[in-house]
């Protein structure tokens, strides 16, 4: 008697662990908390970009040609990446949907006119997405900002939005400073700038280009890119308190989606080929697998031929 007794309790405390995990699993962000431990896929990678240019004297490690950008593209389709949306990866992991093999993420930062002129036609023909932040006081201002080069207007974004290719998320609306005498850099407090009015201010400006992205593009604001990737403990509260449930940084390493905060990316220089990349990539997540067409010199004939391929998969 005294053992099935023991049998029955101890049936009654798995059956109850069992609920428990069951409702925290189900329960995910939906509360403005950290993704939860349910099985998820390792981390992923997420490549970082912002201007694209053909003119070859402004190529460096932030700016890339759109030729190279298509071809990063087409490495990725051939290489079986799946790109995927933030907002893909939450519906993962509260309404357990599936996500596509080998996920990749895309973000382009700063909201140039040329991810409108350039990157999304290359992502749409590609039937892939990706995600662009932008800089609320510089949208739709022409070159002469203080970037220096045209940044898309909101009819733009919500052109991009609503074809389904684009995700829209903030960049900031005007913290987008490397920091001087009076500026802190980025979202950091300002020389000599007490907490509460650090947190007032980033609080206003996070609020006002949240505000214009969801009435002039229409798209959930989830996810906080920060301008030259540096934020402090004040800053990660606030973004949670308002429901943002990704940050994003520039630090170099996978992702760990299943956190959701401070997130590494990759960035993608203009002197880093697409092979490399996709080797790059290939070594972060303990991978290997034959890059096609590598050895061939010229750029053009290798796009030619990745399309080829592209178009024979679809």
């Amino acid at each position: 008697m005294h053992s099935k007794k023991l049998l029955i309790g101890g049936l009654i405390i798995l059956a109850i662990s069992f609920v428990s995990y069951y409702f925290v699993m189900q329960s995910g962000l939906a509360a403005g908390g950290q993704l939860t431990d349910k099985a998820t896929p390792p981390e992923l990678p997420i490549l970082m970009y912002h201007h694209l240019s053909e003119k070859p004297s402004l190529w460096n490690s932030i700016i890339v040609s759109p030729k190279k950008f298509k071809e990063d593209m087409l490495y990725l389709k051939v290489m079986g990446y799946n790109t995927i949306h933030f907002k893909d990866y939450l519906d993962y992991v509260n309404n357990r949907k599936e996500l596509p093999d080998n996920p990749i993420i895309i973000t382009l930062d700063d909201g140039y006119k040329s991810n409108y002129t350039h990157a999304y036609p290359i992502l749409k023909k590609l039937n892939m997405k990706a995600m662009i932040s932008v800089i609320g006081n510089l949208v739709g201002v022409e070159g002469g900002t203080p970037l220096a080069y045209s940044h898309f207007d909101w009819e733009e974004a919500r052109e991009m939005y609503n074809s389904g290719v684009i995700d829209i998320q903030p960049h900031s609306f005007a913290l987008h400073h490397p920091g001087d005498a009076t500026h802190g850099k980025g979202v950091l407090p300002r020389p000599g700038e007490d907490q509460e009015s650090h947190e007032r201010r980033f609080r206003q400006d996070t609020v006002r280009i949240k505000k214009l992205i969801e009435s002039n593009v229409g798209n959930e604001v989830i996810v906080y890119t920060y301008p030259y990737g540096v934020y402090n403990n004040t800053t990660e509260k606030i973004l949670k308190d308002l429901g943002f449930k990704f940050t994003l940084t520039v630090n170099h390493g996978l992702a760990d989606l299943s956190n959701g905060y401070t997130l590494n990316r990759i960035n993608v220089p203009a002197d880093m080929s697409s092979a490399e990349l996709v080797r790059l990539l290939l070594k972060l997540q303990g991978k290997k697998a034959k890059i096609p067409f590598e050895n061939i010199a010229d750029q053009d004939e290798r796009i030619a031929k990745l399309t080829e391929l592209v178009q024979k998969g679809q």
